[in-house]
């Protein structure tokens, strides 16, 4: 009976001790002390200083206190410097698991389990970052907490040193940052595949930020220019093109900047190049997309060389004006139809068996207004003629000769229709070549 009283003394004791100790905080908020200045004092008369003083003596208690921690959705721990645990609010309860009575007096190690490779002592980090005064100090540190289930979670911990009664205390809170940390992973590895991605890509990836410096160029870029990426960042783009183009590209790319329009193939406002670190230039294909980072906006140039391409194009050129050099020059009439019969092409010696050479793209080929008449085939050469062009398209080549009636007399034409491939073996044109047998050695 005896050990019961002397328990609940002690109790008594503590609440009035931790009690007192609200009552001195009270004591000092500066409320209090500007109410006790003398011309303050008298204004207390008020009925509304009157009101602010009976709430004032009504709340702030110590109980009032306690609600108001309780009600926190912040989990609370006030641990001793020892690193027992005196103090847990519901918050922490809830979100840890464990009820109240498992974990007053346990220590606080308890919450913290020992990671691989990591050795985490919380008490000297207790005592480390509590008694700091530095702001930065003050952030939320990433911590690993366990629950009474054993789950592990990634919690965000501040602590701060304080008193209670007199006695040393640390106020620990606690935010799950559960949520957080899985964002943070998706994110890294969003970002670690889209590096991956632009890596590999095989178009020169380069952005620069809102004044035109390199920020990011990828590894394709790296050796299409020659440049290592240390040696680009934070330089002007300018510096990957030729000076007679870099006024005017800057002006364009500050256009664009201030156009509503997210992307723009650059190649469209006329020849783009580049230049390489050795200072050769050569063509390239460019695309650049606009998006807004921080507030400013960050540009993306997709660039491609086209320099083989570029060569192609150039021959093909070449090759269809020798083509046509030769084409046209010939004597013998010489023409291209597709597999019905139909004109695409015709030379000049081949327009000048016609009554006008205009307007024969796009009939069929024994349609053609021959020197004289438009009838200058009798039925028995128009119909002899198509269907040797049927054959043709069919794959087989064909020659004989037709009669074409003029006004001079009938001119004999030695006619072949030689069929023409395509990769597959499908007949995509037909060349028919002719000659006057007159003239023929």
């Amino acid at each position: 009976m005896r050990k019961q009283v002397s328990r609940s003394r002690k109790t008594f004791v503590c609440l009035r001790r931790w009690k007192a100790g609200i009552r001195s905080k009270i004591q000092r908020q500066p409320s209090e002390r500007m109410l006790r200045r003398p011309g303050v004092a008298a204004a207390t008369r008020s009925n509304r200083a009157e009101g602010f003083m009976t709430l004032r003596t009504d709340n702030m208690t110590g109980e009032f206190y306690r609600t108001i921690v309780e009600a926190l959705p912040e989990a609370i721990i006030v641990a001793t410097p020892e690193g027992r645990m005196v103090y847990v609010n519901a918050a922490l309860v809830r979100l840890l698991g464990y009820g109240e009575e498992e974990l007053l007096g346990q220590p606080i190690s308890k919450l913290v389990p020992q990671q691989l490779g990591r050795r985490l002592e919380p008490m000297k980090w207790l005592t480390r970052w509590a008694g700091e005064d530095d702001a930065e100090q003050s952030r939320f540190l990433d911590l690993i907490g366990r629950a009474k289930d054993g789950r592990e979670m990634a919690v965000g911990v501040r602590v701060r040193e304080g008193s209670i009664g007199g006695d040393r205390r640390y106020f620990i809170s606690v935010r799950d940052r559960t949520v957080a940390r899985d964002d943070l992973v998706r994110a890294k590895e969003t970002q670690l595949l889209t590096s991956r991605i632009l890596a590999v890509a095989a178009d020169a990836i380069v952005a620069v930020d809102h004044a035109q410096k390199i920020s990011f160029l990828n590894l394709t870029a790296e050796k299409l220019f020659g440049y290592a990426d240390d040696e680009v960042i934070g330089q002007p783009l300018e510096m990957l093109m030729p000076d007679r183009f870099r006024k005017r590209h800057h002006l364009e790319v500050s256009a664009f900047g201030n156009a509503r329009q997210a992307s723009r193939y650059m190649n469209e406002r006329g020849r783009v190049v580049g230049r390489r670190k050795d200072g050769s230039e050569f063509p390239v294909e460019a695309t650049i997309t606009k998006v807004t980072m921080g507030g400013l906006p960050t540009f993306v140039a997709h660039i491609r060389d086209v320099t083989e391409r570029t060569a192609r194009e150039k021959a093909l050129v070449e090759s269809e004006r020798r083509f046509h050099a030769i084409f046209d020059h010939a004597f013998e009439a010489i023409g291209l139809l597709d597999p019905a019969g139909v004109v695409l092409e015709i030379n000049r010696a081949g327009r000048a068996l016609t009554e006008d050479g205009r307007g024969l793209i796009g009939q069929p080929l024994w349609d053609l207004p021959w020197i004289g008449r438009t009838d200058a085939l009798d039925e028995e050469g128009r119909t002899r003629l198509q269907d040797a062009v049927a054959r043709a398209a069919a794959g087989e080549g064909q020659r004989f000769n037709v009669d074409i009636h003029q006004p001079s007399g009938t001119v004999q034409i030695d006619l072949s229709l030689t069929p023409v491939r395509d990769e597959s073996g499908k007949v995509v044109y037909i060349i028919p070549e002719g000659r006057d047998v007159a003239k023929v050695d």
